[in-house]
């Protein structure tokens, strides 16, 4: 399996990234399915860490706009981490719960009452 990072795609990513992945895929005819599926990864928030190199070998501009892309998303922060047989995340943020407070887009928190 894959190394690859984790992180919020919807707090992260822009339209225009978003555009640019979808562009990228299509003018790639899905010729590579590990580059394809990896760029269609970046939409559930995993950066894989041979998406670079699974691109290798396609038109030069195409190439370099994968290594834009790449370089935009590499910026991100991550909240998770998978290195073939290790899984790690970064710790649950602790907060004070108030009554009414319902679930933090994806966060996993822990309450103190």
């Amino acid at each position: 399996m894959s190394s690859y990072s984790k992180f919020d795609r919807h707090e992260c990513m822009g339209d225009d990234t978003r555009r640019e992945i979808l562009t990228i895929i299509a003018e790639s005819d899905f010729k590579n399915w590990n580059l394809t599926n990896q760029l269609y990864g970046l939409f559930d928030g995993y950066l894989y860490d041979e998406l670079l190199i699974n691109a290798e070998g396609l038109p030069k501009q195409l190439y370099r706009r994968i290594i834009k892309v790449w370089a935009v998303v590499s910026k991100y922060p991550k909240y998770a981490r998978y290195d073939g047989d290790s899984y790690t995340t970064e710790p649950a943020e602790a907060i004070e719960y108030r009554e009414g407070m319902g679930v933090a887009e994806g966060k996993e928190y822990l309450a103190t009452i």
